[in-house]
């Protein structure tokens, strides 16, 4: 009798965050972008991405939305797989290599040129495991080739040491490290946010406001404290009128954040009463109240 088949564990939100990083930013260039990948029959589907382009050079607009390393490849089919909690070890470079072959056989791809894998770490890469497979730094910050032909084919993309180029900073938005991810924050605030389409525009926020900001189980990677999820939530909020920012909520949301008399202050009873019949009025007060109202419109009568 066969063994029944294991249950795949669910993929983690933050690949499924990255992956669609891709396919917003992407697939308005004309890019094919795919995740969730099966890469041969029977396995489980990879935590990857995979970008597939028709003509024999990168254009101009996709240059704008491709980091280091990627954009300087000429392959055809480009894979990426993101180590977001794990870090790059033996037995990630034996996954994507396997991943590589697998690919290569389903899409019958016969020259070398054709496809490249990159891994792509959250964490910066210890120096041991460099050294141990020959990686090393190239012109561009935080990528890293191997002196090893196998491992060539794998080069490393650290998210945390990517320069601060335009075309880097959607992907240091996913670094490990505070400083790297949240100045990746600011420059997008400051320099790039207006210039994006408004589909990639509000990925971005919502991004930035579930993941960085809220943080929450299994999002909170940059262990922000509750002052620095303030000031950050200051800053990328100062992009937007009120107005803007209370488009995303219903009335009821906004005003469980007030008790009643901070709303009220803000209107003179008039207003207040203005929006309710006097049976409405009437049905809300006491019986204390009451006579205390009846009073006050006719001081000389006397209520009993």
């Amino acid at each position: 009798m066969p063994e029944p088949e294991k249950q795949l564990k669910p993929k983690t939100l933050w690949h499924d965050w990255f992956g669609n990083l891709f396919k917003v930013s992407l697939i308005p260039t004309g890019l094919d972008v795919e995740t969730d990948v099966p890469v041969m029959k029977k396995l489980p589907e990879a935590d990857i991405v995979i970008i597939r382009r028709t003509g024999t050079r990168w254009t101009k607009n996709q240059l704008q939305r491709l980091p280091d390393g990627i954009r300087h490849t000429q392959a055809i089919h480009v894979l990426i797989e993101l180590k977001y909690t794990e870090s790059i070890n033996t037995d990630a470079i034996c996954q994507i290599a396997g991943y590589y072959k697998f690919y290569k056989i389903q899409h019958k791809l016969t020259k070398k040129s054709e496809l490249k894998c990159f891994l792509v770490s959250s964490k910066t890469p210890r120096k041991s495991t460099l050294q141990r497979f020959q990686y090393h730094k190239t012109r561009y910050s935080g990528v890293y080739h191997s002196q090893l032909p196998l491992f060539d084919l794998f080069p490393i993309i650290s998210l945390n040491d990517l320069s601060d180029a335009p075309h880097n900073i959607l992907f240091k938005l996913f670094a490990s490290k505070k400083k790297a991810s949240i100045d990746a924050t600011k420059k997008l605030k400051s320099d790039l946010y207006d210039q994006l389409p408004m589909p990639l525009r509000t990925f971005l926020s919502d991004y930035i406001n579930r993941c960085l900001i809220e943080g929450g189980k299994n999002m909170d990677y940059l262990n922000l404290t509750q002052e620095e999820r303030m000031q950050l939530r200051q800053e990328w909020l100062s992009k937007y009128k009120a107005s803007e920012i209370l488009a995303y909520y219903s009335s009821s949301e906004v005003l469980s954040n007030y008790s009643s008399s901070e709303v009220l202050s803000n209107y003179t009873p008039s207003e207040v009463f203005s929006n309710y019949s006097t049976d409405q009025f009437l049905a809300g007060l006491s019986p204390d109240q009451l006579k205390a109202l009846s009073k006050a419109i006719n001081p000389g009568k006397k209520v009993k």
